[in-house]
């Protein structure tokens, strides 16, 4: 490394507050947003106002609530300013920034569809281009186009919460993460998660291949022991170089399942493979890497409180739900400079927990583990509603199967769901545990028993006759028309 970029990254640094958590910290994730919360209020007059104090000796949850909301006020006012978008949507809605005091009060703001946004992204710019380090384009798993900005301090930002964020899970000085995002378009995470290692003083290593030998390769060179990428492609990883390696022997500590869903059966074989916990994260393009991400107590995910508000609503009313009660995700970006978004609709099915975690966090918020997307909905039968989740569930226990793809097609009135599934280990035995395990399915087997669905078929495929892609379509809906 040159001296100019040694230079560089101590100045980096020296500006973000992961690098302030002292290493025996026990949540470095909510100590990070203790820090952002108390630098915020040390540096602006008007939280200092809102809250009636100048400074915070410690940080729990209705001060963080009011760090939360004094953010929600101000980020209004920057948008209502510099994005055409949301100068017109609050003018029609009739809402100003000094109408938000309360949790309740966010209802009052207008949601935004990331359909709104893709059709014209550059109202939700607020910087002019100049300023932008990075734009991504993405569709994500909706099919949406949607395309964000990132200035220079965005990317800074989300450098200092992957950071913590790796902190948070056990990585010190000397390990070494392994990223491993084949084919991702969007934009690259390797780049992000690099960083973040670089300036937290920790080790990483990369491939893009798709090719299994080439993943294991760079995972021992570099002495590797921490892993994060595709939850798909890991566990494409972990089927097909077990056959060859023991896994275990690599001394991995823990392996990060990011940018799509991880079913509790991928979850348990990963952990049996590997030898380690195997922990889930949530995110969004629109937000960045490192939204969310799970303790090792396995019970929901811990949000970047500091960054983004969480809410979780009634997707038919907009109304708020229950803790605990499922509902649509809906975010608002918090200190977003080039593309914030306003009380932005996931359509991520979850739901929020109370503050307190068995992890030891005190005001830190958690989501439920993602069951579902809206937008990916299927109805099947008399209108049973199914999610690829729920198909990851039945068919990812069994360690034989290495993907699947499901064609949904009618046959006179009855649906007909075939499964193709990849594997080395096709036989009579395994359809038959297949089959067995999709008709447990209550949605499918309500759907048999209504004689709307005909039992779920199986085809096999040779494991490696097509090549891996990045959130692949699970579903394929051949119906002319359903409802």
């Amino acid at each position: 490394m040159s001296a100019w970029n040694r230079v560089k990254i101590a100045i980096v640094r020296r500006k973000l507050l992961s690098n302030k958590i002292p290493e025996d910290s026990e949540n470095p994730l909510e100590e990070w947003m203790a820090l952002k919360a108390k630098d915020t209020l040390k540096k602006s007059p008007e939280m200092q106002k809102a809250i009636g104090r100048k400074k915070l000796d410690t940080v729990g949850h209705e001060e963080f609530s009011e760090y939360q909301l004094f953010r929600v006020r101000e980020q209004m006012r920057y948008v209502q300013e510099n994005s055409i978008f949301y100068k017109d949507r609050f003018r029609e809605a009739g809402v100003s920034p000094e109408d938000i005091r309360s949790y309740q009060d966010l209802v009052r703001i207008p949601l935004t569809t990331p359909d709104e946004m893709a059709v014209e992204p550059n109202h939700f710019l607020c910087v002019s281009m100049t300023k932008t380090e990075r734009a991504f384009t993405t569709t994500g798993t909706s099919g949406v186009r949607k395309r964000v900005f990132y200035t220079r301090e965005d990317l800074l930002a989300k450098i200092d919460i992957i950071s913590s964020a790796l902190m948070n899970v056990g990585m010190r000085k000397g390990d070494v993460l392994h990223i491993m995002f084949p084919t991702v378009g969007a934009w690259d995470p390797s780049l992000m998660l690099a960083g973040a290692c670089m300036v937290a003083g920790y080790g990483s290593s990369s491939s893009a291949s798709v090719d299994i030998s080439e993943q294991m390769r760079t995972i021992t060179e570099n002495n590797s022991s921490y892993i994060i990428g595709l939850p798909s492609f890991i566990y494409r990883v972990t089927v097909l170089a077990g056959e060859q390696v023991d896994l275990r022997s690599l001394g991995i500590k823990k392996v990060i399942c990011a940018a799509e869903p991880l079913s509790e059966s991928m979850r348990n074989i990963l952990q049996e493979a590997w030898g380690c916990p195997v922990l889930d994260v949530w995110g969004m393009t629109e937000f960045g890497l490192a939204c969310a991400i799970e303790c090792d107590e396995m019970n929901g995910l811990h949000t970047d409180d500091a960054n983004m508000l969480f809410e979780v609503i009634d997707p038919e009313t907009g109304e708020h739900v229950a803790d605990g009660e499922k509902g649509e995700l809906v975010v608002t970006s918090l200190n977003s400079e080039a593309t914030p978004l306003i009380r932005y609709r996931t359509r991520d099915i979850s739901f929020l927990y109370p503050p307190r975690c068995d992890c030891g966090t005190r005001f830190n918020r958690r989501i439920g583990k993602p069951g579902g997307r809206l937008d990916l909905l299927t109805k099947i039968g008399l209108g049973q509603k199914v999610y690829p989740l729920l198909f990851d569930e039945a068919l990812l226990q069994f360690p034989e199967v290495v993907s699947y793809q499901l064609t949904i097609d009618r046959e006179g009135y009855k649906d007909v769901l075939t499964f193709c599934v990849e594997t080395e280990r096709a036989d009579e035995g395994l359809r038959q545990r297949l089959v067995d395990a999709l008709v447990s399915i209550a949605e499918i087997e309500q759907g048999i028993d209504e004689e709307l669905l005909e039992v779920p078929r199986v085809h096999f495929r040779d494991a490696g006759t097509k090549d891996y892609v990045s959130k692949a379509k699970v579903i394929v809906d051949k119906r002319e028309n359903y409802d």
